[in-house]
């Protein structure tokens, strides 16, 4: 039997043609190995955020990007809540089995009728800024403080008082073995206070699609 040797560029070319213009990627089972291994890899702060040791901060999408921005505006909006640095901001998409296997955690998974960010836009927001919170918390624990004495701007919190700062890279691993907040304590942040939600801005997954390395799924 000869071996086909086919990139994904070129079997989405070729589908396209055979389909009348039409072309439908494959999700490949090694994708999803990868975006298993991923989430195993490094603890998650919450089923929304996983922060790394070098402080990128990976925001969770459960939701279709098919060309709209909902990818790029849902990031916005956890990374709003979260008050991280979004040129640090990186997104790993969420598969329908990761979601039942977790009984539904990141909610509806279907995208239409621009219900994408309009009907999950609170709690993606909430799911920010509760990763915030315990990410606050860790850090006032490791310096013995009380929690409201700390602070937080693009990722890096502070201590006034005393003048000490760390970031969350180096206190993720200590947030993930803390107890979510209370959903009555998660206070949101008001829109007029936005500096990354709602604004322009570019859309994190642009580099992927043009050199190939975006997943496409049915």
């Amino acid at each position: 039997m000869k071996k086909i040797d086919l990139s994904r560029r070129g079997f989405l070319v070729g589908s396209a043609a055979a389909a009348g213009g039409l072309a439908l990627g494959v999700r490949l089972p090694r994708g999803a190995g990868s975006a298993e291994a991923a989430m195993d890899a490094v603890p998650e702060v919450n089923a929304w955020v996983v922060v790394k040791p070098d402080d990128t901060c990976v925001i969770r999408i459960a939701r279709s990007e098919m060309g709209q921005g909902t990818l790029t505006g849902l990031a916005q909006l956890v990374a709003e809540e979260l008050e991280c640095d979004w040129k640090k901001v990186t997104t790993e998409s969420i598969t329908p089995g990761q979601n039942l296997a977790r009984k539904r955690i990141w909610g509806e998974m279907g995208t239409g009728g621009s219900r994408g960010i309009r009907t999950s836009q609170d709690y993606v927001r909430r799911g920010g800024a509760a990763a915030r919170m315990m990410l606050l918390q860790a850090a006032a624990d490791q310096w013995q403080v009380p929690v409201g004495e700390v602070s937080v701007a693009d990722g890096v919190i502070t201590h006034k008082s005393s003048g000490r700062r760390t970031t969350y890279g180096k206190v993720a691993a200590a947030a993930a073995k803390l107890t979510p907040p209370d959903p009555k304590t998660i206070t949101l942040k008001d829109p007029k206070d936005w500096k990354i939600a709602g604004k322009p801005m570019k859309r994190l997954d642009t580099a992927d699609k043009l050199d190939g390395r975006k997943v496409y799924a049915i």
